[in-house]
């Protein structure tokens, strides 16, 4: 019985919030016992989390584990048009020496046409998104992390919750439609004290948000426009 909860564990939470579920978790919240101890997680401190916490949960110690963006990862920009974006990647990715790769874009049929894109030109890459089944995300993650696949080019399903070793670079194709999935984004490189790199596509419709995102996280990502372009 929900009432004789002594422990609930709300993991994910940010996310969790984001797909439906906030009301759920208010329902439990109201169901189980007073005395029960609830621990929240999420790795970002989204509105709807923050609402939770001190309408939900009111009595709590708020604990913050690491740094939000680690140092240790070099984080650059380059701004140019939607055009030469396939470019700039096939450039930046023939000049880098990477053993793990992952390219983030905002829609499923541009995993499609990257990953088409960068194969054509001899690289290793395959797409990731929804589209694919469980099983088929998870033997493509595997052939990934065994480094049978050198990029993987994917949507914000692969943002979080993924624990890949040694990711040496993250590139932003496209950059986040919220501030947030780009902390997931980067955070997938620079792992286990290691040396990342993340590179950011600009393009003039998203100066506006990669000015948020710098401000949100207090972050300045070095503009290497005239050194590439």
């Amino acid at each position: 019985k929900v009432g004789e909860v002594k422990h609930i564990v709300y993991d994910e939470s940010d996310q969790m919030f984001d797909q439906g579920f906030y009301d759920d978790c208010v329902y439990l919240t109201d169901r189980i016992s007073k005395e029960a101890q609830i621990v929240l997680s999420s790795a970002t401190i989204t509105s709807k989390v923050q609402s939770f916490i001190t309408k939900e949960i009111t009595e709590y110690e708020l604990l913050r584990i690491g740094e939000l963006i680690p140092k240790r990862i070099i984080q650059e920009k380059i701004y140019c048009e939607k055009s030469e974006k396939n470019e700039i990647l096939l450039e930046k990715l023939e000049k880098s020496n990477y053993k793990r790769a992952l390219i983030f874009c905002n829609t499923k049929t541009k995993t499609m046409s990257i990953s088409e894109h960068l194969t054509n030109h001899k690289l290793n890459a395959k797409p990731l998104s929804s589209d694919l089944t469980q099983e088929g995300r998870l033997n493509r993650l595997n052939l990934f992390k065994d480094g049978k696949i050198k990029l993987l080019v994917t949507t914000d399903v692969a943002a979080r919750g993924l624990h890949i070793k040694n990711v040496e670079t993250v590139v932003n194709y496209d950059v986040p439609t919220r501030a947030e999935f780009f902390i997931h984004r980067i955070g997938r490189t620079g792992r286990d004290d290691k040396k990342g790199y993340s590179l950011t596509l600009v393009c003039p419709e998203d100066v506006d948000r990669i000015k948020e995102i710098e401000e949100n996280y207090k972050v300045k990502i070095k503009d290497i426009t005239s050194s590439e372009h």
